[in-house]
């Protein structure tokens, strides 16, 4: 008869962490969903109370809402990151992933407290991680910017078009991201004019490039006739940006590899000092009724060490 298998308390704990992130995911939607009904159903009444006020008036305010609305903010970073889901949706991500991390927290510390330090850490965590996906967008965007720039000038050279050499520059820049970015622009521009698409493309991506690019078009535009000169300054600039922001990236990752080095030594140390004293370190930091809290103070410590040391390297570009 095969033997029954039974769950031990670490199973058990895992469990509930998955079953409490799951019920506090699904109540966070309801409740996101009956707060967007209210609000809709407020809004109503808001217009109905107004019909005595200026139509101006209204738009007005009506916009002013709409600029500063946590939803649009949401959605803005999620344009810059390159995610085209439900911003609820994105909402429920990071509310499950900072319980979760409070969760852990909590599994770890055996004590509530865990998720007072768990559930900001968590956020932070999730903002680190956005905020490295829309650099990354940005920095493949720049590179692929100056592969086209490049192609466009040359093309400009030989007498080909503007419109036609940007077109094929775009074609070929070697990046899907740029390639889609673009198309957008593409799309618009022969309705609301070149200069506002080039705007509307700043909500996709942020790049200091892409504006030089943009005015150095503008300039051209009003001084009318061949403006393949001041691409071609344009072009030169953006290579040498791109190459500063190599050096920097290898500095920067330099630093970090050193502060990686660092938190490695920790951790040898403490199990080189636990296997020369018999386990006793271990077993104070995880089994005395402090021992938990110094270890995870020690490790927080560490980890804003690097934090701040990434601070300090960063060079905004």
């Amino acid at each position: 008869m095969a033997e029954l298998k039974i769950m031990t308390p670490l199973h058990i704990d895992i469990l509930l962490i998955l079953i409490i992130t799951c019920s506090a995911t699904a109540l966070g939607y309801i409740f996101l969903v009956e707060y967007q009904r209210t609000k809709h159903i407020n809004y109503i009444k808001h217009v109905i109370s107004l019909v005595d006020v200026d139509e101006d008036d209204i738009l007005r305010e009506k916009h002013l809402e709409s600029k500063n609305t946590l939803k649009n903010k949401v959605n803005a970073l999620m344009l810059r990151a390159g995610f085209r889901f439900s911003p609820y949706i994105f909402v429920l991500i990071f509310l499950a992933f900072c319980f979760l991390s409070g969760s852990l927290f909590a599994l770890f510390l055996r004590h509530w407290s865990g998720y007072v330090i768990g559930v900001p850490f968590g956020a932070f965590i999730f903002y680190m991680i956005l905020q490295a996906i829309i650099d990354n967008r940005k920095k493949k965007f720049n590179k692929a910017l100056a592969v086209a720039i490049s192609v466009l000038v040359k093309m400009m050279k030989n007498g080909i078009g503007f419109e036609q050499a940007l077109s094929k520059s775009v074609s070929v820049s070697g990046s899907k991201l740029f390639r889609d970015i673009f198309a957008k622009f593409f799309q618009e521009k022969n309705t609301i004019g070149e200069m506002e698409a080039f705007n509307n493309l700043n909500q996709f991506i942020h790049s200091k490039e892409l504006r030089i690019f943009a005015l150095a078009i503008k300039i051209g535009r009003e001084s009318g006739g061949q403006f393949s000169n001041t691409l071609e300054k344009v072009e030169k600039t953006i290579s040498y940006r791109e190459k500063m922001q190599e050096k920097v990236d290898v500095v920067t990752r330099e630093s970090s590899v050193g502060s990686y080095v660092v938190v490695l030594i920790t951790i040898f140390l403490y199990f080189s000092l636990n296997g020369n004293f018999d386990g006793k370190l271990h077993h104070y930091f995880m089994e005395s009724p402090y021992g938990r809290f110094e270890l995870l103070g020690i490790a927080m410590w560490v980890f804003t060490g690097i934090m701040i040391n990434k601070m300090l390297t960063k060079v905004n570009k």
